[in-house]
């Protein structure tokens, strides 16, 4: 696990890049959020080009794990649109994997995706489809230290073994903490985040749609409240996700300096405030 602490950048500010991922997917263009570089584990928004076809069966030796934000991929007979959802473990059978439209696809590889011919091995179980439009909220198990964020989400994926999970996360608009302090918050897990739509505002600074952050385990963060609300994708990792409170407390404000956490590599393209359309 040698992904770096990178809290937070916008993915407008990184460059559609060709020839990232290897075989096939060489072919799409995708923009890269985090990468271990030692196992290529990678997190990605892949940009399928119209007609992109690769007839199987074939499969990764890694999880393949996505989000559709527009069009249509594809895969083993199965349609997915923009809002659906699939984790294919580590040698599921892609029996075709294909995008008439083209299609903007966030998404999760476990290990470094070059596709081998043939079914594998599949060790754990898929979630092969799932629509977000279909499933309902819920605010079970949700941390009452939280109840600020009136927070709602749908379980996506959960692997209690392991303590693998990815969710879907609704937060209420102008949000923040009582009387405008709280404690930071800390994981024994790795906790990342891509955000859909709405605003997060943390002591990093605000993030927009289309930010995104890997954070490693124990990494203090937080009091974090919403201008608008917000939509996001989370994924917990590497452990089981549990919520460890400071017991200082510190100050919230709705106008944070910009003061992102980002490795030498990233701080040209991301190490700046995200300059967005006025809403009039």
């Amino acid at each position: 696990m040698t992904r770096p602490h990178i809290e937070f950048i916008h993915a407008q500010d990184l460059d559609w890049q060709a020839a990232v991922l290897h075989g096939p997917l060489a072919d799409v263009e995708c923009k890269v959020l985090s990468m271990d570089e030692e196992t290529g584990a990678c997190s990605v928004i892949l940009r399928y080009p119209e007609g992109w076809v690769q007839n199987g069966p074939l499969h990764l030796d890694g999880a393949h794990e996505f989000l559709v934000l527009d069009g249509a991929v594809e895969i083993s007979g199965q349609s997915y649109p923009f809002d659906s959802y699939a984790y294919l473990p580590a040698g599921y059978a892609h029996e075709n994997w294909t995008t008439k439209t083209g299609a903007v696809v966030l998404t999760f590889f476990s290990a470094r995706p070059d596709i081998t011919p043939g079914p594998g091995n599949m060790t754990e179980a898929a979630v092969p489809y799932l629509y977000l439009h279909e499933m309902k909220w819920s605010s079970a198990d949700v941390d009452p230290d939280l109840d600020h964020l009136r927070i709602a989400h749908k379980i996506l994926r959960e692997d209690e073994d392991s303590g693998a999970k990815t969710m879907i996360l609704d937060c209420g608009a102008q949000s923040h903490p009582q009387n405008w302090e709280d404690g930071a918050l800390a994981h024994p897990c790795v906790e990342e985040m891509f955000l859909l739509s709405g605003d997060i505002i943390t002591e990093r600074g605000a993030m927009h749609a289309g930010a995104y952050f890997w954070r490693p385990p124990n990494i203090w963060h937080g009091p974090f409240g919403s201008r608008n609300g917000n939509l996001c994708v989370i994924r917990f990792l590497h452990g089981h996700h549990v919520n460890n409170w400071s017991e200082e407390k510190f100050p919230f404000s709705l106008t944070p300096g910009h003061k992102p956490d980002l490795p030498d590599s990233l701080k040209e393209a991301a190490d700046k405030p995200f300059s967005a359309p006025t809403p009039y």
